[in-house]
C-alpha cells in the first residue's frame, strides 16, 4: 500500500496532542470556555472527548449546529456545554437556509429545548444577527431565553458594522433580554477589536477571540489584543 498509509495514525496522534496542549495552554492562561467542533469529522470528535476527559478549569463548549444530530453528537462526547447556531437574516433564511422566519424561530427554540431536556447548557448563536430585521431578532432571543438558553451569543457574521453600530445592536438586545450575551465579531473592515470592547460597553460579558485572530476571511480578534 502507499507508504503514507502508515504515517497517517502517528499523524493523527501527532495533532490529538497539539490540540490538547493548546487546550491545556488556554486554559492555564485563564480563558472562561474553548470552543471546539466535534460535528466537523471524526478527528475532531475524538479531540473533543479527550479535551473534556483533561479536566480543565474552563468550560469545553461543543460547537454545532442549530440540528438535533449536532446536539446528540456532544452528548457522545459527554459534553457539558454544547453551542449551536442558525442564521436568522432574511439573506440566510431566503438564500443559505431556505426556510421561513417561523421554521427558523421553531428550530431555535426545537434545539434549545432539546439540549436542556438532556442536561446539557447551551449558547445560542442568532447568526447574522447584524443584518437581521430587529424585531425578529428579538422575538428569538426572547423565544430562546423562555425556552431555557445559558447564552446568546451577539454576531456581526459579515463584519459590516462600526462600532456605534454595534453598541446599539447589542443595546437593543441587552434592553429586553436578561440571559448571559457573547460577542463574534469579525474583521473584514478592521473593526473586530474595537466592535468588540463596543459590545462589552453596550452590555456583553464575553468575547470571542482566536489565536492570532485566526478565522474565516479576515478573522475575529486575537486573543493576545484582547
Amino acid at each position: 500500500g502507499d507508504h503514507r498509509d502508515l504515517h497517517y495514525p502517528l499523524r493523527r496522534q501527532r495533532q490529538m496532542c497539539i490540540r490538547d496542549r493548546i487546550a491545556w495552554m488556554l486554559d492555564y492562561f485563564g480563558v472562561d470556555q474553548i470552543e471546539i467542533s466535534p460535528v466537523v469529522s471524526k478527528d475532531h470528535q475524538e479531540a473533543t472527548k479527550t479535551i473534556i476527559k483533561q479536566g480543565l478549569t474552563a468550560d469545553i463548549v461543543s460547537h454545532g449546529r442549530a440540528l438535533k444530530e449536532d446536539i446528540d453528537i456532544s452528548l457522545k462526547c459527554d459534553a457539558k456545554w454544547c453551542a449551536a447556531y442558525l442564521g436568522i437574516s432574511d439573506i440566510h433564511l431566503k438564500d443559505k437556509l431556505r426556510i421561513s422566519r417561523d421554521e427558523a424561530l421553531e428550530r431555535a427554540v426545537g434545539t434549545v429545548e432539546y439540549a436542556k431536556s438532556h442536561g446539557l447548557k447551551i449558547r445560542f448563536t442568532v447568526e447574522d444577527g447584524s443584518r437581521a430585521e430587529p424585531e425578529f431578532l428579538l422575538t428569538v432571543c426572547k423565544a430562546i431565553e423562555e425556552a431555557g438558553v445559558d447564552r446568546i451569543s451577539l454576531p456581526d457574521t459579515v463584519g459590516i458594522l462600526r462600532p456605534i453600530g454595534m453598541y446599539n445592536f447589542v443595546k437593543k438586545v441587552r434592553s429586553e433580554i436578561t440571559t448571559p450575551l457573547d460577542v463574534h465579531v469579525h474583521n473584514d473592515i478592521g473593526f473586530a477589536l474595537a466592535n468588540a470592547f463596543s459590545a462589552c460597553d453596550a452590555g456583553v460579558d464575553q468575547i470571542h477571540t482566536t489565536i492570532d485572530g485566526i478565522g474565516e476571511r479576515t478573522g475575529i480578534p486575537a486573543l493576545a489584543e484582547v
